[in-house]
């Protein structure tokens, strides 16, 4: 479940209502003292008010209450709500047709208040599709004898089929039958059943999270320990209760003691309290570079190393959280980092909101061209603070706002040695067709003087307008290279875009990969050599297949869930593959567009 929209008011410097749309993975984009980090904090509030508490100072009008409303988004949204709400409403009471009335457009609507600054909220509630009509309204929660006063008050008749009286949700059914015409309308409820449990965890890092890495670091890895202890409950049991068969031997020599200066002692107990979970109260990080001597704690080092770090720590989430339902709120992610480093963390930040969701504020062109423009958020401040997202047929235009307000300028500058540019979606494309280059074209694509290889993000993102143009008058051979998208049936879109980039360039070329993407060219005898499996586990992957899916599949039933085997952009499956093992899953197309490169 993630957070698709929110709605604040009276918080900091926002007065009015404002709209927020989100996106798996967000930027919030503008200058300083817009109100960017409203957003985060915001939302850090919203899911846990403990430990981002809401102070006098957050209130623009401390006589008002602040109210938010946020939008939540599920797949399989039906399925969540029915685990919390089958305890309040049985499907024999009418369940799904309670469940239907909390749905719009696939989300659920919550908001929660705040007055005065308590230290929780004095109101929490859903939004409801319901009768407007007051006694009509809320029949799901109404007893028996309720449902039973408003059939004989509007004289509305139903069949006795089989023995005894009719379901509770079959009267409800004839109630909202004969006042199919009752006008309706959306109203908040007070959440008895405890939806708010379905919400993500979220974890907030803050712009000087450079200076504070190794606490947060800290409290993550404490966390991941007392999750360790949880799991090996069993084992930790068993030497739990050596202890305390040691214990009752020391309580029985200490009675012995005992018993020489007083002779009406009956008997000694020692327990001991083991609290695994306390056992380790803080960890602690040093690092150890070429020249140093010894280790050195991370709190002597730079705010450089310290987020170099981050950047190592968030690759290592990427691949820990899979299938967790985290938000992750990071403020200004590129602070103290190298562009090449940005690269690194923004790869490894996409890869997290995969199965989670990531939300940043940024400065960095890197990280706002990289994000799909309808997860973007503009912040300006004229007398509040406002936000905008991109709407249908502004996209152009909003765009160009983004570029305005930030002052982005081209990732790379034009060398005059550098006779093509290739434009791949991806820095780990950009690898993936090196090593293609490396491995059976005899020559490097990337550090190549003749040539210029640029990610720009894919899709509508904001580098593939701008790079693309600002490069379109510079007299070099322009090649685009993208996926073909065929497991998410997208592959005629790739090949319109292919084909009207051609159209409206000069001197332009452009190539739709066979394969969906880049890891339907894992070739799999290579995976069973790196992660040592049997012969014949992996079968060969088509074009069209869901390769990450399969790997899955494959492990689960193979039993092959400690080899912890990497689904997306495995390198250490594409450099062991062989030149005959190239060849057999590259497809000539390709190897020939690349050959237009040297």
């Amino acid at each position: 479940m993630y957070i698709s929209k929110i709605t604040l008011s009276n918080y900091r410097g926002v007065k009015e209502k404002r709209s927020i749309n989100l996106s798996r993975f967000s930027s919030v984009v503008g200058k300083n003292d817009s109100g960017k980090t409203i957003i985060l904090i915001a939302i850090a509030t919203f899911l846990d008010i403990k430990n981002f508490p809401i102070s006098s100072t957050d209130f623009n009008d401390f006589s008002k209450p602040i109210e938010f409303e946020f939008s939540f988004t599920s797949e399989n949204i039906i399925e969540l709500l029915e685990s919390k709400i089958k305890s309040k409403v049985k499907k024999t009471e009418g369940l799904d047709e309670l469940i239907n009335d909390l749905i719009f457009d696939n989300s659920i609507l919550y908001r929660r208040e705040n007055n005065g600054g308590s230290k929780t909220w004095i109101n929490e509630s859903i939004l409801i599709n319901d009768f407007v009509n007051e006694e009509l309204r809320g029949l799901y929660f109404k007893s028996d004898e309720e449902i039973s006063a408003i059939l004989g008050k509007n004289n509305i008749e139903i069949p006795v089929l089989g023995k005894g009286r009719n379901s509770k949700a079959e009267k409800i059914k004839h109630i909202k039958t004969h006042f199919l015409m009752e006008e309706r309308g959306n109203f908040w409820i007070q959440d008895d059943m405890k939806i708010s449990t379905l919400f993500p965890d979220v974890e907030m890092f803050k712009a000087d999270y450079g200076l504070e890495a190794d606490t947060k670091f800290k409290t993550a890895s404490v966390t991941e320990i007392e999750d360790y202890f949880t799991r090996e409950k069993e084992r930790l049991e068993i030497f739990q209760n050596e202890i305390n068969v040691e214990m009752k031997k020391e309580a029985s020599i200490l009675k012995t003691y005992m018993l020489e200066y007083t002779s009406n002692l009956e008997d000694i107990d020692i327990t001991p309290n083991v609290a695994w979970k306390d056992a380790i109260k803080s960890v602690d990080v040093s690092f150890q570079f070429t020249g140093d001597e010894k280790f050195i704690p991370m709190t002597h080092k730079g705010t450089g190393y310290r987020r170099l770090f981050m950047v190592a720590r968030f690759r290592y989430l990427a691949e820990k959280s899979k299938g967790k339902n985290i938000l992750y709120l990071i403020e200004e992610p590129e602070t103290f980092l190298h562009p090449t480093a940005q690269q690194d963390l923004l790869t490894a930040l996409k890869e997290l909101s995969i199965e989670n969701q990531v939300i940043t504020t940024t400065h960095s062109p890197v990280f706002a061209g990289a994000t799909d423009l309808e997860g973007v958020i503009l912040c300006t401040k004229d007398i509040q603070s406002n936000y905008e997202n991109v709407t249908l047929g502004n996209e152009q235009q909003f765009l160009f706002k983004i570029i305005d307000e930030l002052g982005i300028k081209p990732s790379f500058n034009l060398r005059d040695h550098h006779e093509s540019i290739l434009f791949v979606e991806s820095t780990n494309d950009m690898k993936f067709y090196n090593i293609i280059c490396q491995k059976i074209l005899g020559f490097n694509l990337i550090s190549n003087p003749k040539i210029l290889v640029l990610p720009f993000g894919g899709g509508t993102d904001i580098d593939s307008f701008l790079n693309i143009d600002y490069f379109d008058k510079s007299g070099r051979k322009l090649f685009l290279l993208i996926d073909s998208d065929k497991q998410e049936d997208n592959e005629e879109n790739q090949n319109q875009k292919a084909s009207d980039y051609i159209l409206r360039k000069e001197n332009a070329f452009a190539y739709v990969i066979k394969g969906s993407c880049i890891e339907n060219y894992y070739h799999p005898r290579s995976i069973e050599r790196v992660y040592r499996c049997d012969p014949n586990t992996f079968p060969h992957f088509q074009e069209r297949d869901n390769v990450r899916k399969i790997i899955k599949e494959t492990i689960s039933t193979k039993e092959l869930g400690n080899r912890n085997i990497k689904e997306k952009n495995n390198f250490l499956v594409f450099n062991d593959m062989s030149y005959e093992e190239w060849n057999e899953v590259i497809e000539q197309e390709l190897l020939d567009f690349l050959t237009q490169l040297k």
